[in-house]
């Protein structure tokens, strides 16, 4: 119920529409991955599932199924301790599944374990005994348990690293399927700065979550190795202030960067991926981050939101150079296409860290199709009640797009909905919607407030459960929109403390105990005023 007056609320309104649907396309990824372009199934993508259905329940406080979901997640960990790319769910088709893996895929079931265990404390998990994959089943696999697993993967993430520094290698790819590396010797001494980022975040979250355990030897340890990466990707990975893409070591002495101003092999200056998510994870000062935005304001924004580069790599129709699919494959969209939603929705987050509350909830309403060109102009009709996993120019061929690519920068060309329904997307705009926009964090042990709203939203009121518990909640801006300065629940103020944030007033946390005290059966008011 947003202020009647507000020139946001259309757009507000429309947030509350598309929340049941994402949840409904989020649980469908969660219980037999599909999409509407997939109607015969597929299977669970292992960082997919680690991120959509994860944070979606996580952020509705529904427990219970994220800790299946980690003990399905972790019995699917080969004996070396890295992952498969995908699995399949049914015991009947346990033995379809690659066999290797990008360099990124390691990291999400740990980083997933970390987030549950922020929320609910359940040290218990860790010590469960589940077994390693065996193609032949459970009964002939080896069992550990659940903390002797991340050992493993912890022990292959340390393995994987550029000789010499604390960077995490490219092995087979990243997280952007395209970008796979076309050489054998790519793998070990190409690096991602944004795979970078991801094994920072994974450590740090261990860190925070085992602190909360109690077990501050090993979150030390955790901390002092993210700090030493931190320490690499300033020292190695910005470059001329940049936050290269990627870093080729070819020798001892020389480094290619790629994706970076200097790059004169692909044609691309600018990548997202690593500048918003270092932004997420706070490995920025205050300077570097409003630099990056800046940077991605400038050069990686279309109509339609971010884009993953500030123009597509040259198709070459024959023998690849870097990468393989973004070089040779003929289809322009998704990861290709540059607009990937996933990604979009990153920069989104990234923008509510730094405390851009504008760019944050137009940014967020870019995703939700209902009224889609309303935001964006040069959209095609397309069905308004289900998440698109991109948004793609029509043009006729490869290259077409690497001709015309202007075009899209400047409202020219039509965008069409790509794939619909099959991706962690939902999911992660789900959570975005709640725990970012809302500001509501439910955990076992305290209620986190911090919400990122425009000012024009002022006197904004949301009816939601959360947790199984009804609530009413009313939203006071005074001028930022963020950095909470009061929370009253059912008529009683409720005392917090202030988390941290490099770049922003950071969000309140409240004892839960304080919380269930004022607790009602009925709907519970709160009061969240803003700064």
């Amino acid at each position: 119920d947003p202020p009647a007056n507000s020139p946001l609320a259309p757009a507000a309104e429309r947030l509350g529409e598309i929340v049941p649907w994402f949840i409904n396309n989020a649980l469908i990824h969660y219980l037999s991955p599909r999409g509407l372009e997939q109607y015969s199934g597929g299977g669970w993508g292992t960082r997919d599932v680690s991120q959509g259905p994860v944070e979606m329940l996580l952020s509705l406080g529904r427990f219970e199924p994220v800790r299946d979901i980690l003990l399905r997640l972790f019995k699917q960990q080969n004996t070396d301790g890295d992952w498969p790319q995908w699995f399949m769910f049914f015991d009947r088709e346990r033995g379809i599944r690659p066999g290797d893996s990008h360099g990124d895929i390691v990291y999400w079931p740990v980083l997933a374990l970390a987030q549950y265990l922020l929320a609910t404390e359940d040290a218990g998990l860790l010590d469960e005994k589940i077994p390693f994959f065996h193609p032949e089943g459970d009964q002939k696999a080896e069992q550990a348990s659940l903390w002797q697993h991340v050992e493993w993967a912890l022990a292959v993430m340390q393995e994987r690293v550029i000789s010499g520094t604390n960077l995490a290698a490219y092995g087979n790819g990243d997280w952007n399927d395209s970008l796979q590396p076309v050489q054998p010797g790519m793998r070990q001494h190409l690096c991602s700065a944004w795979t970078v980022t991801l094994n920072y975040q994974t450590l740090m979250t261990l860190a925070a979550a085992l602190s909360r355990l109690g077990r501050n030897d090993r979150a030390a340890a955790f901390e002092s190795a993210a700090s030493a990466i931190l320490d690499s990707f300033q020292s190695i990975l910005i470059v001329d202030d940049t936050i290269t893409g990627f870093a080729y070591f070819r020798d001892g002495s020389r480094i290619e960067y790629l994706l970076h101003p200097r790059d004169k092999e692909t044609g691309l200056s600018y990548s997202l991926l690593p500048m918003i998510h270092a932004v997420i994870n706070g490995m920025l000062s205050v300077q570097q981050a409003d630099f990056h935005l800046d940077i991605i304001k400038k050069h990686l924004l279309g109509p339609d939101g971010a884009h993953l580069f500030d123009r597509p790599i040259q198709y070459h129709g024959g023998p690849q150079t870097y990468f393989q699919r973004a070089e040779s494959t003929t289809f322009f969209g998704r990861e290709n296409g540059l607009m990937y939603t996933h990604a979009h929705l990153r920069y989104a987050e990234a923008l509510a860290h730094f405390g851009d509350a504008e760019g944050f909830f137009k940014a967020l309403c870019m995703a939700n199709p209902i009224a889609i060109s309303d935001l964006v102009p040069p959209a095609t009709l397309r069905q308004a009640n289900c998440y698109y996993s991109s948004s793609d120019p029509a043009f006729a061929d490869r290259y077409e797009a690497y001709e015309q690519y202007e075009k899209v920068k400047r409202g020219e060309a039509p965008l069409d909905g790509g794939w619909r329904v099959y991706s962690s997307g939902a999911g992660i705009c789900v959570r975005l919607i709640i725990q970012n926009f809302l500001g509501l964090r439910w955990e076992t042990a305290r209620l986190v407030i911090d919400p990122v709203m425009p000012k024009a939203l002022d006197g904004l009121r949301v009816g939601l459960q959360l947790a199984g518990k009804q609530f009413d909640i009313t939203y006071r801006i005074e001028k930022t929109g963020w950095g909470p300065t009061g929370v009253n629940l059912n008529g009683a103020d409720l005392p917090f403390t202030r988390a941290a944030n490099p770049y922003r007033t950071g969000a309140a946390h409240i004892d839960m105990a304080a919380v269930r005290e004022r607790l009602t059966g009925t709907a519970n008011r709160i009061t969240v005023l803003l700064g």
